[in-house]
């Protein structure tokens, strides 16, 4: 009796049954369970309850084989009533019954392995699992998550079957029950709960999903039999057997199905025979097995009311159901929906228009939610975002009027909401939240105002965007970058406006930017109307007044269009002025369509713009190409500063649910919005410790510009990176209102000062055409003459330098002009000032490229033709002593004595070094390939605006160029070689046919500089380095010197250009960073410069020397026999020489 103290009270119960049973009949009962003592189930742990008819019920524990002589001492029939729980056990008493006949009972379904001889008295697991699948068709749910013990591995099984998107939580393999839920649910996003365990883990797992308020509107949840007997959650569904409704725990559920079988048993036996009661068994529950009969118990008010039946698979309702939140909405079979808000509305309290560029990018944030929900991010992958848009004022602020706006969709704000694009909307709803003690994250955009960068103001604001104190302190920085020295301010008269004109002051006050036009015109008021900004006329005329091109304007949309057309209404026109965004939303908004929208395209496009980069890396393009497909439309730059502002809070959402934490607790949110890191659509994503902006790596260079169907787009031209080495990075060459790529002066007249305004200026397409005409014409006559005199006089050798010979002052200067070459061949080539402007300025000044050596401009330039006249003039001089020997036929008279000397010095000098910039000065007089008009006068000189081209003194001029080229370039081919062959101390001669060569080169260089490099840079450039590269190979090949280092260095000096050119057109191509062109310039010269050293003291020795008294000599040797250091040279010269030659 004492192992009875160990048995369950249910069993108790279920014993005393048996015995009354018992002695009521003639049937014998063994009962079986394990033994509550052992840790080990085996044969041995089973206690058998025996009995007479006559005596007490005797316990003693027994083996299983002692069933056997237990059985022998009963007279009649005999049921097992099997309790053990071990299946093992259950076989082998099942085994025992099959060999004895006996009937065995079970309180366990595991009929689908053991025979027909054992029969369980509960349900099937089979006919369970299908009820509850009716229940989950009826209502189509085919997700949620499925708590599970590890040993329901059959209703697991065919629940994967019914559908594959449900999420089994096996709860043993969880430390405990709310690490389960906050770790997992929370991470599924799950809806839908299902719940197969036993009770006390039901119990715990429905306490933590209410504690976690996952049982709220929206949500779902169905229990079994055995998981649903503590329950008292109200929306709860609960499936049971037929007529176990009451049942409030396992004990009287196995206790009710006991007393069901007995009394079936006891109502059926006819008499005592084993197999009758086999066989009413069998008919009793294969029925059952078949029928499937359940009821769905509803939790409403606390009470368990039956709804509902199942029989035959079949659920049918027949009365109200509850779920939970006390809603009566059947709960849909989604992902969980987390609920957000966004001010991205169209309305204004004053019936004023919107920002057609915010209401462009709001779209940015429904791409991010539709990319989300769709699956395509690897964030969120269990859950469903949704935005409610808030119409609470689109521009302006109206405290009134938002507060209803907020109060009538209170419930709808969510977890999060992103603030409207306009900083004064955006303050003014802080303000109300806080007024009403809402406190949740904010997320902001394109939100600018300085003020929102304080945490300890806006405690629970973020924001993606660019702060005022930010972006205004860097305007003048980038445009000091980009070449501005001055500039004028105009911003609204409001805080906003004066923190803008007091960052942009400190910057340019940094910068070195001058900021031009009187403070009387730095402010306007703010939310003007097209007729109320007029009376700010004076404002604008004083902006006008102040000869400033840019304009560094912020004010809000409308306004600034006003503005536009204001300048347009006062004379100015495309170029006049240049407008400088200093305020978001302005490159796309001129092009609103109105009557008035032809003025502003002529004065805001192009317009700049400072934005922070957009469309950065996979994420951007991403979201591009989706924007475009969804809306048909390409975005702008709001686009995605939005998409990231939504990114912001779904990173957040993400990081959250996937370390179990409440999203809903807004301080827990705001902090992991803080906290995160990405890449963006704007590039990487973060927000500054201790402050609500985020951190800025680079900003975009925007300009708008017109597309071909007329509307206005925007065009990104490089990166501002203003903590980079490299501050300014152009990706295309930004295009002024002129249609080039020269940067227009500060000063509407600062530069020419022209007796006509600057927007009557265009390029004359007659002109340039007509320039490429005579340039072309005095090339071609050029070549003729060239060929002509090589055929007709200097189609001769020269002897080649065998011997040492001492150097001489005309040796001298050959080498001399060998040098000076170099530079003049590399000014004509490309522009290479961005890559070497020393090297470009040196190169200028020896190839007297004056116009960008210095500037020519009015007056400066006639004073250079003048003096280039009197050149070409005094050549032609000495040219007529030289041919005709007039110092011989007139040696009477000194003069001609003087020239001929002179013709000696100078006329290599005039010939040869003077021949570039002589010739390029004389075409610069034909350069009017601008206009103010129709007619070929007029066009005037590119040199000075004061000049009409084709009459008066520009006609006298062009003749008197026109006659001197056709003097000058043929004298200069014959005389070039007829000099050397007078000078019997020359050395050193180059082959005629070469000086033949060289002219021929020269003129086609300079036409191309003059003609094609004004229309197409790069062009140009290719065209240059294929002349200077079959010029080479010419040298290379025919030795051009009688002295052979000479003629080496010759072409060596020229690889150098054309290595320059190379790499000039390539900066060209790439304008980018140039320092890494530089270095490979350097690397090249040096490789140059290392082969011709090395293979002249290879090939070609040294022919000329010195006499140690002569300063002559020592100077070539130091300027071109390349001695070992000019200290070492210097030093042998004589003290009263060297003063001479410093002389």
């Amino acid at each position: 009796m004492s192992n009875a103290i160990m048995i369950q009270n249910h069993t108790w119960k279920l014993l005393f049954l048996i015995a009354i049973w018992h002695l009521s009949t003639s049937l014998e009962v063994i009962v079986a369970y394990e033994d509550l003592n052992s840790d080990v189930l085996n044969e041995d742990s089973i206690f058998c309850l025996t009995g007479t008819f006559n005596n007490l019920v005797d316990w003693h524990k027994c083996k299983i084989s002692n069933i056997s002589m237990c059985y022998e001492e009963f007279q009649g029939s005999l049921i097992i009533l099997d309790l053990s729980r071990d299946l093992d056990v259950q076989y082998s008493i099942s085994q025992l019954c099959k060999a004895h006949f006996l009937t065995h009972l079970v309180f366990q379904d595991n009929l689908h392995y053991i025979d027909d001889w054992t029969y369980s008295v509960i349900t099937s697991k089979l006919d369970q699992i299908e009820a509850f699948l009716a229940v989950l068709n009826h209502f189509k749910w085919k997700q949620g998550a499925v708590f599970i013990d590890k040993k329901n591995w059959y209703e697991r099984e065919r629940m994967s079957q019914f559908s594959s998107d449900f999420n089994f939580l096996t709860v043993e393999e969880y430390s405990d029950v709310e690490q389960l839920v906050n770790r997992l649910i929370f991470k599924l996003g799950a809806t839908l709960y299902y719940i197969i365990t036993d009770s006390e883990d039901s119990l715990q797992i429905q306490n933590f999903l209410k504690a976690a308020k996952l049982l709220t509107i929206g949500n779902g949840i169905i229990l079994n039999q055995r998981s649903g007997y503590l329950c008292d959650s109200d929306g709860l569904l609960i499936i049971t057997d037929s007529g176990q409704e009451a049942s409030s725990s396992s004990e009287e559920y196995y206790l009710n199905s006991a007393i069901s079988t007995i009394s079936y048993i006891l109502s059926n036996i006819s008499k005592e025979n084993a197999l009758d009661i086999i066989s009413a068994l069998q008919l009793k529950f294969k029925n059952h097995y078949n029928e499937g009969n359940f009821s769905i118990i509803n939790i409403q008010n606390g009470e368990r009311v039956i709804v509902g039946s199942i029989i035959n698979k079949s659920l049918t309702i027949n009365k109200n159901l509850s779920f939970p939140g006390e809603s009566s909405a059947i709960p849909k079979s989604t992902k969980k929906v987390i609920n957000l808000s966004i001010n991205a509305g169209s309305s204004n309290p004053d019936s004023s228009p919107a920002s057609p560029g915010l209401i462009l990018g709001s779209k940015g944030v429904y791409i991010v939610k539709d990319k989300i929900n769709e699956g395509s991010s690897s964030l969120l992958s269990n859950f469903q975002l949704d935005f409610f848009n808030y119409d609470c004022g689109a521009t302006v602020f109206n405290s009134t009027f938002a507060m209803n706006c907020l109060k009538k969709d209170m419930d709808k704000l969510g977890v999060a909401y992103m603030s409207s694009g306009m900083s004064n909307i955006a303050i003014g709803i802080l303000g109300l939240f806080k007024q009403l003690n809402w406190t949740f994250p904010v997320v902001g955009s394109t939100n600018s105002d300085v003020s929102l960068n304080s945490t300890d103001k806006y405690p629970m604001y973020t924001r993606v965007s660019i702060s005022t104190s930010y972006s205004a302190s860097l305007t003048a920085v980038l445009l000091r970058a980009m070449g501005w020295e001055k500039a004028a301010i105009l911003t609204q008269n409001n805080s906003y406006g004066q923190q803008i004109a007091y960052y942009i002051n400190q910057g340019a006050t940094l910068a070195d930017l001058e900021i031009i036009n009187p403070k009387s015109s730095w402010f306007i008021p703010p939310n003007l109307d097209r007729e109320s900004v007029k009376n700010y006329t004076y404002m604008i005329q004083e902006i006008i007044d102040s000869q400033a091109r840019l304009l560094i304007l912020s004010l809000q949309f409308p306004m600034y269009n006003y503005i536009y057309e204001m300048f347009y209404d006062l004379g100015m026109r495309k170029g006049d002025i240049m407008i400088f965004a200093a305020a978001p939303d302005s490159l796309t908004s001129v092009g609103y369509n109105d009557t008035f929208r032809s003025k502003r395209l002529e004065i805001a496009v192009p317009m700049i713009e400072l934005d922070p980069s957009s469309w950065v890396g996979n994420v951007g393009k991403d979201i591009k190409s989706r924007f475009i497909s969804t809306y048909n439309e390409a975005p702008n730059s709001f686009a995605c500063q939005y998409a990231d502002g939504a990114y912001l809070i779904a990173y957040a959402l993400d990081y959250m649910i996937n370390r179990g934490q409440d999203y809903t607790n807004p301080y827990k949110l705001d902090s992991a919005i803080r906290n995160q890191q990405f890449q963006g659509c704007t590039g990487r994503v973060s927000i500054e410790k201790g402050s609500n902006d985020r951190i800025v790596d680079a900003l975009d260079i925007a300009v708008n510009k017109l597309s071909s169907n007329d509307t206005v787009i925007i065009d990104y031209i490089g990166k501002y990176m203003p903590y980079s080495t490299q501050v300014l990075k152009y990706t295309t060459p930004m295009i002024y209102p002129d249609g080039s790529t020269i940067k227009p002066s500060d000063l509407r007249n600062e530069n020419n000062k022209c007796p006509f305004s600057d927007k009557l200026v265009r390029t004359f397409t007659k002109g340039r055409g007509l320039l490429f005409g005579i340039c072309f014409t005095i090339a071609f006559i050029t070549f003729a003459i060239t060929v002509f005199i090589w055929r007709k006089w200097w189609n001769i050798s020269v002897e080649p330098l065998a011997k040492k010979e001492e150097i001489s002052i005309q040796d001298f200067i050959v080498g001399l002009t060998i040098a000076v070459e170099i530079f003049q061949y590399a000014a004509m080539g490309p522009d290479f000032s961005l890559i070497s402007p020393a090297v470009s300025n040196v190169s200028d000044a020896f190839s007297l490229n004056l116009e960008d050596f210095m500037k020519l401009k009015n007056g400066v330039f006639w004073i250079v033709a003048d003096l280039v006249f009197a050149g070409i003039g005094l050549w032609i001089v000495l040219c007529l002593v030289v041919l005709l020997r007039l110092d011989e036929k007139w040696h009477f008279i000194p003069i001609f004595r003087y020239l001929s000397i002179l013709a000696d010095y100078a006329m290599p000098i005039l010939g040869n070094l003077c021949f570039i910039p002589f010739v390029s000065i004389c075409l610069d007089i034909f350069i009017c390939d601008q206009s103010i008009g129709e007619n070929f006068t007029d066009s005037f000189l590119s040199k000075d605006c004061y000049y009409f081209c084709w009459k008066d003194e520009h006609l006298a001029y062009a003749i008197i160029s026109f006659i001197a080229l056709l003097l000058y370039e043929p004298s200069a081919v014959f005389c070039r070689p007829l000099w050397q062959e007078l000078q019997p101390i020359l050395h050193v001669k180059a082959v005629p046919l070469f000086l033949m060569i060289k002219t021929i080169v020269q003129v086609t260089l300079i036409v191309m500089n003059k003609t094609v490099k004004r229309a197409q840079d790069i062009t140009h450039g290719v065209l240059f380095i294929i002349v200077m590269v079959i010029y080479i190979l010419f040298i290379f090949k025919f030795k051009p010197y009688n002295y052979g280092r000479f003629s080496w260095w010759q072409g060596v000096s020229l690889a150098g250009v054309a290595w320059l050119a190379l790499i000039s057109v390539i900066g060209l191509i790439l304008r980018d960073d140039y320092t890494p062109l530089l270095i490979i310039l350097i690397i090249g010269w040096l490789i140059i410069a290392i082969i011709g050293f090395y293979i002249q003291r290879k090939k070609y020795p040294s022919l000329l020397f010195k006499q140690k008294d002569k300063d002559t000599s020592t100077l070539f040797r130091f300027a071109f026999t390349f001695g070992k250091s000019s200290r070492a040279h210097l030093t042998k010269i004589a003290p009263s020489d060297s003063k001479k030659a410093s002389h």
